[in-house]
């Protein structure tokens, strides 16, 4: 009879601690994520914290909290799986009445990209296991930006001869005063500071000094998303697309710190923008630059031979930096052609064949600027 009654008691307390949690397990909790930081480089690492509030009486004895994110951010703790591109991650805790839990997870950022640790899914059970709840809390999101590492190159010169010294050009509104060419007759409307006061006296009339028009020399960097010639929508070879990026950080920061003006193009889009920019230059500039290659997919928009012919047609200023790791014969034949153009590439050339402004980069050269 004692046993009975025993049993009956258990039997209570059981349906009564599943009662309550079902009534009051996900009422005044709450739960959030951050970053430490928001913005890092690739390799470095940050902190992500759990924080967990539980402001009622009841207690929880149990509740695990699923996390998704992506495979590129590893978590120092066991308690993660990884499928394909996809990381999994577990966490588990006690929490008493009017208790608040904060929880640092150490995260090494292995790969440039734009992440997010989302899809916060709560899970509660009693003390007794005898059945489990679930909620998902799609407001417990943190996101971070990672840049792409700068690499210092091993090539004797980056960027080519073309980029050295100023471009004479035809007109401009200011002349560059520097750039002396000449002596001509006076016109209404040319400054009198300009006046030639020897060659004046001399021919009898006013005469004025001449002036080049010159422009700073710009760099555009074009990067061949595909890695081979079966790629069609998505790059197949994600470790040499993503040296190719490290790459083109690596030359965009050369010209940053040459303070040459330069664009970036590419044969992939972010959503239905090409991608494209305005010449830019300076450290703003270079950051700016990062900041498009963190958030550069890896899906193809279209032919990158095109886009050279393109991109060369419309910029007669501009010397060109072709980084690719796909030397294909109508890449290489447009570069034959074209002086201004100078080719990095990440495989060696078919054939052993040898071209002036082609240049072998293996992935492997690359190293961190300290």
């Amino acid at each position: 009879m004692i046993v009975l009654l025993l049993l009956l008691l258990l039997g209570a307390v059981i349906w009564l601690s599943a009662g309550l949690l079902r009534r009051f397990g996900f009422s005044n909790l709450t739960y959030s994520l951050a970053f430490s930081e928001d913005e890092v480089t690739e390799g470095d690492t940050v902190y992500l914290t759990e924080t967990i509030c539980s402001a009622k009486l009841l207690p929880l004895p149990w509740v695990k909290a699923e996390l998704t994110t992506s495979a590129a951010l590893e978590f120092a703790s066991k308690q993660s799986s990884v499928a394909d591109e996809t990381r999994f991650v577990s966490s588990f805790f006690t929490l008493r009445p009017y208790k608040k839990i904060e929880r640092r997870w150490k995260v090494i950022c292995k790969r440039r990209g734009e992440f997010t640790v989302s899809h916060a899914v709560l899970i509660l059970s009693d003390l007794f296991g005898s059945g489990e709840l679930s909620q998902p809390f799609p407001e417990a999101k943190a996101a971070i930006r990672v840049l792409p590492a700068v690499r210092e190159i091993s090539l004797p010169d980056t960027l080519p001869e073309q980029m050295n010294g100023d471009l004479i050009r035809q007109r401009s509104l200011m002349p560059d005063r520097l750039a002396f060419c000449g002596i001509r007759p006076y016109a209404d409307g040319d400054p009198l500071r300009d006046i030639c006061w020897s060659a004046t006296a001399r021919m009898g009339s006013p005469m004025i000094r001449q002036f080049h028009e010159t422009i700073s020399p710009g760099v555009t960097v074009l990067f061949n998303v595909q890695t081979r010639e079966t790629d069609r929508e998505q790059t197949s070879d994600r470790r040499l697309c993503e040296a190719g990026i490290r790459l083109c950080a690596a030359v965009l920061h050369d010209a940053a710190v040459r303070r040459i003006p330069v664009r970036f193009c590419a044969n992939t889009a972010i959503g239905d923008n090409p991608v494209e920019t305005l010449p830019d230059t300076g450290a703003d500039g270079s950051l700016r630059m990062l900041r498009l290659l963190a958030a550069l997919p890896v899906t193809i928009s279209g032919r990158f031979p095109a886009l050279m012919r393109q991109v060369c047609q419309h910029d007669s200023a501009s010397a060109f930096i072709v980084i690719t790791a796909l030397p294909d014969a109508e890449l290489l034949e447009i570069a034959a052609a074209e002086p201004r153009i100078t080719v990095l590439s990440l495989r060696r050339l078919p054939n052993g064949s040898v071209y002036r402004n082609v240049l072998f980069v293996p992935p492997e050269t690359e190293r961190s600027i300290s």
